[in-house]
């Protein structure tokens, strides 16, 4: 523990010498001409020198602003700006003490539409949802990336995992220029595009096609980034190429390569990316230091978690090699319509051997079972996205979305595993081939009429999809399994299996919506929803005499069909002022929900049809800028799947029978969530806090009874009176002063579960509590180094009813630094050092491990060309051990894991943008003197 906490005294130093550094404050409040308070205007401080920003501050609804700085002991300009007005500056000499400005007068801008004019860009301005700043303010490495960027903007934060958040609002979708930039998510362009080529960086929430086009307010809850790129630069050619090869591992070298190349003639951009690796990195990473290195720095969670990623605790297991290739193409054929296409390759292969050892608990006592397998999965995936919008006229806007996905598949296993009490007595054993291939083809595609009916909020729209899929697949299972309690026979199959299934659905949905006031809108919608499924499985047993397989199996063949049909009728009410927004939809859902099978001779057949309430609602209050409260209401339908309500066997699992429950109904919950913000993003610090909860009325779930060999038997029932209940604190600060930046927050995660099922014919209880805390921090000295310490551990603790086990807890420790250098110039040295120990893990699996991944790099030709040194696991002790916890079980296992390997690899670049070379200024500053605010 000595060494977890060892952490502490650091991050203590960080606030400390945060919370000394600024001590002045320049405050007052600006007001126009007729003494009324300006809401949303820009104040920022720079120095006269050569306009480098120092601190900058927004008025808020009272027209008051106030700048924490440190004494500035040169000339420098205060300036006021905002759309509107005239810009004003005040000049200081030197700032050793506060100073209350008072009340500032701005002159109205009478000539702002009658001429050309060029003023100083403030570095962040608030235009109505609408967040912007400006790129050049904001000071980052000549050679820095977009993601770089992010990180110094006020308000925005980046995790580990590459979560972004702004204001404490989760960022779901990234935009280059108003179009996504091969996906929406943006992580290619974060790590890929130069931060040079950004002019702003607007934040708004995220909104739907319908939202934005009527101009509604966003129901999301959500934020959305768009990056915009001078129309200067936005022509130009981008090239990034990396290839490395590394140590020799069972035979073979560890290698990774990846490039992207860009090409950018005002609205036309064509991208093309390709990577090939065999560390574990499925997707697309450049990242500055570790590339597609699996395990870097893109590999671990916030506050020190590994994700699901390579050799980690999570569900990422086994080792990878991934190739992949890549097409983007974005344009503007005619004014009004506007298209993105892209198409992406992926061939991946993953070998896993894993080894579990499962508790399996039930209220008769509980049982071991002890597993080891081996598996090799490839894979080939084809994915074609096509994005076409055209605005017809001002009032009128298509949206249309195909995609097309091709997918084969194969997956091969062996494995061994065997089941017995506490004493070693065993009930079964068994071991098993199988082989299995499949292939699918899938069709989606929406279209999103929207008509606006007038300026005042009257609008009609239509939107349809569909998702069309068919799969085929070939399996072939050698697998005896033996039954050591009573006189059931052993279980001995050599069989193939031919399977296709079919999906097909589509769903409509009109909504007309009609203002009945000013801040008042009433929304009258229908929703059709249409779902066919069919699956057909044709099992066959090995025939000696003709070496083949073609003796028919009724006992493991079925065909099944699902068809539900869905009407959903709403009325939906809306309110919007500026502090206010809710809104309710209610209606009806009513589904006819048809299900049958043909299964040995004999048909099965359920017709039944749902209704239950549909509910979808929202509050938001904003109690300021910086602060607003939340809160939504949703009630909650899932029908059961044919395989839960069917009554017939599925013996395919000789360990494991189920049959289904014609009497089942759906799963019917209510989920609520609460939420308070409180960001003020000028003082670089705010807290937020969330709850969430889910209670069902009627939920699906397992009822197993095990016979003597401890052989399943399952089917499914109804429950009431199960819920998830959730609390989710945060909190961060941020300083920055001359060439440093300081961050340190800390959170945490409280959830009490209660879980019901059946085992073996008794109702149970599954009461978990779990509490995770966490602390991070960061100090960034210019161009110098990064440090970024972080600590979080988990406790986890759950009681049970009806089994002899009562209760389990386990403690989760994980502790994380991560650090940069770069000098000597043209060097960077990057580290990221994790501990992780777990309490709980069986005995013969190792409870903790050190991860320590370090790179250096050397950067030569203008820095055009990249050498680098990266080596994973230096200490060579990573591990792939688990533990999970479910109602019914303890799961224990250890899965195969990256090893330590050393790569040499090299990276070239190339930017062209404009008439300039990554030339232009970012050294934080404005482009022309504060003094100078317009020229005709």
């Amino acid at each position: 523990m000595k060494k977890l906490l060892s952490i502490l005294p650091f991050l203590i130093i960080l606030i400390s010498f945060g919370g000394f550094a600024q001590n002045i404050q320049l405050k007052g409040k600006v007001v126009d001409e007729a003494k009324a308070p300006v809401a949303d205007m820009t104040v920022y401080l720079s120095k006269a020198k050569d306009s480098t920003l120092i601190q900058y501050a927004t008025t808020d609804i009272s027209g008051l602003f106030a700048i924490d700085i440190k004494a500035v002991e040169e000339p420098s300009y205060l300036t006021f700006s905002y759309i509107g007005y005239k810009d004003k500056i005040e000049k200081f000499d030197k700032i050793n003490q506060s100073k209350d400005l008072g009340e500032v007068v701005m002159a109205t801008d009478s000539d702002l539409l009658s001429e050309i004019v060029i003023v100083t860009d403030a570095p962040i301005r608030v235009k109505n949802d609408t967040l912007e700043f400006n790129a050049s303010s904001f000071k980052v490495r000549p050679d820095a990336n977009v993601e770089a960027l992010l990180k110094e903007l006020p308000g925005v934060e980046i995790d580990a995992d590459k979560k972004i958040t702004v204001n404490g609002k989760e960022v779901t979708q990234i935009l280059v220029n108003g179009k996504p930039f091969f996906n929406t998510d943006g992580t290619i362009a974060l790590q890929n595009l130069p931060a040079d080529l950004i002019k702003k960086v607007q934040v708004t929430d995220h909104k739907t096609k319908s939202e934005e086009f009527s101009g509604r307010k966003a129901k999301s809850d959500n934020a959305s980034i768009n990056l915009t790129i001078d129309e200067a630069n936005n022509k130009g050619l981008m090239a990034k190429l990396s290839a490395g090869i590394g140590s020799i591992i069972d035979g073979s070298n560890r290698y990774e390569s990846s490039g992207l190349i860009n090409y950018f003639q005002g609205n036309r951009k064509i991208s093309v990316l390709a990577s090939s690796n065999n560390i574990n990195s499925e997707g697309f990473s450049m990242d500055e230091l570790f590339d597609n290195m699996g395990g870097g720095r893109s590999q671990f969670l916030t506050f020190g978690g590994r994700s699901g990623g390579p050799g980690g605790f999570g569900s990422g297991t086994g080792i990878t090699r991934t190739n992949m290739a890549g097409l983007n193409y974005s344009d503007q054929f005619f004014k009004g319509f506007e298209t993105n296409a892209s198409y992406y390759f992926k061939d991946t292969q993953n070998k896993n051997n894993n080894r579990s050892r499962v508790i399996n608990l039930l209220p008769d006592g509980d049982f071991i079972t002890e597993s080891e397998s081996q598996r090799l999965n490839n894979n080939i995936n084809h994915n074609a996205d096509v994005r076409l919008e055209y605005k017809i006229n001002p009032t009128t806007q298509l949206f249309v979305n195909p995609q097309i996905t091709a997918n084969n598949n194969e997956f091969s296993t062996k494995s061994a595993s065997k089941s017995m009490d506490a004493d070693g007595n065993l009930f079964n054993e068994n071991t098993e081939k199988s082989f299995s291939t499949s292939e699918s083809l899938t069709f989606r595609n929406s279209i999103e009429f929207n008509k606006k009916l007038n300026d005042k909020g009257k609008n009609f729209s239509l939107e349809f999809s569909n998702n069309n899929s068919k799969t085929t697949g070939l399996g072939n299972t050698n697998s005896a399994t033996l039954f050591y309690q009573g006189d059931q026979p052993n279980d001995i199959r050599n069989q193939e299996e031919r399977s296709n299934s079919t999906e097909d659905s589509y769903t409509a949905t009109a909504e007309y919506s009609q203002p009945i006031s000013e801040k008042a809108f009433i929304d009258l919608g229908y929703t059709f929803d249409y779902n066919n499924q069919t699956d057909n499985l044709n099992t066959f047993n090995f025939n000696e005499d003709s070496s083949s397989f073609i003796d028919f199996n009724d006992r493991l063949s079925n065909q099944t069909h699902t068809n539900v049909i869905t009407n959903t009728p709403y009325v939906g009410l809306n309110y919007n002022t500026e502090k206010v927004e809710w809104f309710v939809n209610s209606g009806v859902n009513i589904a006819n929900f048809n299900a049958s099978a043909f299964y040995m001779s004999n048909d099965y057949s359920v017709d039944r049809k749902f209704v239950s309430p549909y509910i979808r609602s929202n509050f938001r209050y904003k109690l300021d800028k910086n602060k607003n409260f939340n809160i939504s209401y949703n009630y909650n339908v899932n029908n059961p799947n044919a395989t839960q309500i069917l009554p017939y066997e599925r013996l395919n699992d000789p360990l494991q029978t189920y049959i289904g429950n014609r009497d089942l109904d759906q799963a019917r919950y209510h989920s609520l969530r609460l939420g308070f913000r409180n960001y003020n993003f000028q003082l670089r610090s705010g807290w937020s806090i969330f709850a969430n909860a889910s209670f069902y009325d009627s939920q699906i779930v397992s009822s197993t009874l095990f016979d003597e060999n401890r052989k399943r038997t399952t089917t499914y029932e109804n429950v009431s009176g199960a819920f998830n209940t959730g609390l989710f604190f945060h909190w961060s600060k941020s300083y920055k002063f001359d060439a440093h930046t300081i961050r340190y927050g800390a959170g945490a995660n409280i959830n009490y579960n209660k879980q019901k099922g059946f085992a073996n014919g008794v109702l149970y209880d599954a009461d978990e509590l779990s509490f995770s805390p966490n602390i991070y921090g960061s100090w960034d000295y210019g161009e110098l180094f990064t440090i970024a310490p972080s600590y979080n551990v988990s406790f986890n603790n759950t009681k049970y009813s009806n089994f002899q086990l009562s209760e389990t807890s386990f403690v989760r420790h994980n502790l994380m630094l991560q650090t940069t250098t770069y000098w000597p110039e043209n060097f960077t040295w990057g580290n990221d050092f994790g501990y992780t120990y777990n309490s709980n893990i069986a005995p013969g699996f190792q409870r903790d491990f050190f991860l320590w991944n370090t790179a250096v790099s050397y950067a030569f030709l203008n820095k055009a060309l990249t050498a680098k040194v990266k080596v994973y696991d230096l200490l060579n002790q990573n591990i792939g051990t688990s533990r999970t916890i479910s109602p019914t079980a303890i799961i224990d296992q250890q899965n195969t894991v990256l090893e330590r390997y050393v790569m040499f690899s090299v990276t070239w670049k190339f930017n062209k943008f404009g008439n300039t070379s990554n030339t232009r200024n970012r050294g934080g500053g404005r482009m022309m003197m504060p003094g100078r605010m317009r020229d005709l």
